[in-house]
């Protein structure tokens, strides 16, 4: 059977607020970025079920990883980086950095292998990892073929905002995105649609429906 996915915004970086934050060269969280994840930790209620740990490969990301699953974090768990669910523009905010430098900031607890050997050109933003529209489709459909066929049943995945469009479906071949923005640290539960192929397609549990305060089109 298909694992549980647990799908992430991540929690407020600099570029947010910043004017002119998309120069801002791959960003970390703002305190506030930082508290948003302690809340979410408070509110999540299956760090008990996760076996797998999955965050974009940029700090931000990582960040809200490690601070938002801490339970997880602390048995043992790293967090694998997967270049497939990076953001979707080509700005400085959403350029990642280098491996080393990843390693740098955090050290073991990250797992670069597919960063650094399966996607090594992912900071290039060029290609399957362009900000064009067929190409966040492709790369969406990749990344969820990936999750789908894990065998674990719980699992984590730390994303961005525009992107998750994409996972999701909500995001039409023009590149237009047919729900709102996630909000800093939202976090939806996603089943897989079996009968979908290799489309590999999610679908938004009653429960994850039932924690956003409406269901209406632009939620």
């Amino acid at each position: 059977m298909p694992p549980i996915l647990h799908l992430v915004r991540h929690a407020e970086g600099w570029h947010n607020i910043a004017d002119h934050g998309e120069d801002i060269h791959d960003p970390f969280l703002t305190p506030h970025g930082e508290e948003q994840c302690k809340l979410l930790r408070e509110s999540f209620s299956y760090h008990d079920d996760i076996e797998l740990l999955l965050a974009s490969p940029m700090k931000r990301t990582i960040q809200t990883c490690r601070l938002s699953f801490k339970q997880v974090v602390d048995r043992g768990q790293r967090i694998l980086l997967m270049p497939l669910a990076q953001e979707a523009s080509s700005t400085q905010m959403d350029t990642g950095s280098t491996v080393e430098q990843i390693k740098e900031a955090f050290g073991d607890l990250v797992d670069t292998h597919r960063a650094a050997e399966v996607h090594p050109h992912w900071m290039k933003n060029v290609g399957r990892f362009g900000p064009d529209a067929e190409a966040q489709i492709g790369r969406a459909k990749e990344l969820r073929q990936f999750i789908m066929g894990r065998p674990e049943t719980h699992i984590v995945l730390v994303s961005h905002g525009a992107f998750a469009h994409a996972i999701t479906g909500n995001f039409t071949k023009d590149g237009k995105e047919t729900t709102r923005m996630w909000e800093n640290a939202e976090c939806r539960t996603y089943t897989f649609d079996e009968s979908s192929g290799d489309e590999a397609k999610i679908i938004e549990t009653e429960d994850s429906k039932g924690r956003r305060p409406s269901l209406s089109l632009k939620d």
